[in-house]
C-alpha cells in the first residue's frame, strides 16, 4: 500500500512533530522514493531540533513495538498508511497532532499519546499499601473491608486492597468471592481480576478466577466489565471490550477468546456460600472439576465420552461419594474405586 503524495510546501506547513511523523511512517512503510529520501534529507538537515524530534518519534514507537502484539502493529500500519482513513480513528488517533494532512502520522501521533498513558495507568491500577486476604484450599470465610463491604471468600482465595479517598480496588489474584459492596459514588468499587476490570455501584455478585477463565455473576446491582488494559488497537479505534451486567446474568472469559454472557440463575451460581453447588446442563468434565475443589479424594472421569455427558443436579459440597452414588442414577455411567482411593466414573457396560 503506498501513501498519498505530499509536497515538500505541504511537510513545512505541518508542525515538526506532525512533519517528523510523517517522514517516519514513510520510512516504516518501506516505499521510500529517491524524490522522498532528497526531501527528507533536506528537512533533517534544516534544523536540528528536526534530527531531534525525528529521533524522539522513532524511540517512541520502538517502545510501542516492545510492549504491542505484531498483529495489531500491522493493523495500525494499515490504518496509518490508507489514504482515506475512517473518521473515528483518525480522529482519536491524532488527538495530540491535531490539524493533520491526511492520516499518515497516525502511529507517531499515538505513541507519544500512549506514552503518557501507559504511566498514568500504572499510577493509578498499581497495588499499594492495602490488607490482604487468603483462604487455606479447604477452608472458607467472611471478612468485612474497611469500608463496610462483606466479602465472602471461598476455598483456595487470595485478594488485596487498596483503597484510597478517590477509589476502593481489589486487587483478586486466584479464587472466588462473592461481594456485598457498601455503597459510596464518589469512591467507585473496582476489582482487577485477570486481565479484567469489573467495576460495581451498590451491588452484589461473584467473580471467579482460574488461570485461563474468569466467570462474574451479577445478582444485585449493576457492574461493568472492561479490559484492565486496553489494547493497542482499541486505543486507536476506541473500541471497547466494556459489558454491562444485569441481574442474573453471567460473563465468561476465558484467555485469548471475546468474554461471552449468558442468563443464569445467580442464587443457584453463588450457592457455594451456603455449602451446595447448582450443576446446569454442565459438562461432567467441568461438574468434577468444582467438586474436587471442596475434596482430598478426587473423582476422575476415566472416558471422553464420559467427561463430555451433561449433568444438572444440587449437590452438597464435600460429598464425593454421595455425588457418585446420585450421578450413577442420572448418567449411563458406573463408579468403582480407584487403586489411590479415588473414586472412577466410566461408561456403564452394556
Amino acid at each position: 500500500m503506498s501513501t498519498k503524495r505530499i509536497s515538500e510546501h505541504d511537510v513545512a506547513a505541518m508542525t515538526t512533530f506532525e512533519a517528523a511523523s510523517y517522514w517516519f511512517v514513510k520510512h516504516d512503510a518501506g516505499g521510500m522514493t529517491a524524490q522522498d529520501r532528497l526531501e527528507f534529507d533536506r528537512w533533517l538537515a534544516s534544523s536540528d531540533n528536526h534530527r531531534k524530534i525525528y529521533e524522539q518519534t522513532t524511540a517512541m514507537w520502538t517502545d510501542v513495538e516492545d510492549a504491542a502484539d505484531g498483529s495489531e502493529l500491522r493493523a495500525l500500519r494499515v490504518a496509518a498508511l490508507a489514504s482515506d482513513p475512517a473518521p473515528s480513528v483518525w480522529l482519536r488517533a491524532t488527538a495530540i497532532a491535531a490539524g493533520l494532512v491526511a492520516g499518515i502520522v497516525a502511529i507517531a501521533a499515538l505513541t507519544w499519546h500512549l506514552s503518557g498513558r501507559a504511566r498514568l495507568d500504572e499510577i493509578s491500577t498499581s497495588p499499594s499499601a492495602g490488607n490482604q486476604y487468603v483462604t487455606a484450599h479447604n477452608q472458607r470465610s467472611t471478612v468485612t473491608l474497611a469500608d463496610g463491604t462483606l466479602v465472602s471468600m471461598n476455598l483456595d482465595t487470595s485478594f488485596k486492597t487498596a483503597f484510597s479517598s478517590t477509589q476502593r480496588l481489589i486487587y483478586l489474584t486466584k479464587g472466588q468471592v462473592f461481594f456485598e459492596v457498601a455503597k459510596n459514588p464518589a469512591r467507585p468499587f473496582i476489582v482487577i481480576a485477570g486481565d479484567r476490570r469489573i467495576q460495581a455501584l451498590g451491588t452484589k455478585f461473584d467473580v471467579k478466577l482460574d488461570p485461563t477463565r474468569l466467570e462474574v455473576v451479577l445478582v444485585e446491582g449493576r457492574v461493568s466489565v472492561d479490559k484492565n488494559e486496553p489494547s493497542l488497537m482499541a486505543r486507536v479505534t476506541g473500541r471497547s471490550a466494556r459489558v454491562e451486567l444485569k441481574p442474573n446474568q453471567k460473563l465468561v472469559a476465558n484467555d485469548n477468546e471475546a468474554a461471552s454472557i449468558t442468563s443464569t440463575n445467580a442464587l443457584h451460581a453463588t450457592s457455594w456460600r451456603e455449602g451446595w453447588i447448582v450443576f446446569e446442563d454442565e459438562t461432567v468434565a467441568r461438574a468434577i472439576a468444582e467438586l474436587n475443589r471442596y475434596s482430598d479424594q478426587p473423582i476422575v472421569a476415566t472416558d471422553e465420552t464420559v467427561r463430555q455427558m451433561r449433568l444438572s443436579g444440587v449437590f452438597r459440597i464435600g460429598q464425593p461419594e454421595r455425588f457418585s452414588a446420585v450421578i450413577q442414577e442420572l448418567l449411563p455411567l458406573e463408579v468403582r474405586r480407584g487403586a489411590q482411593g479415588e473414586i472412577l466414573l466410566m461408561p456403564k457396560a452394556n
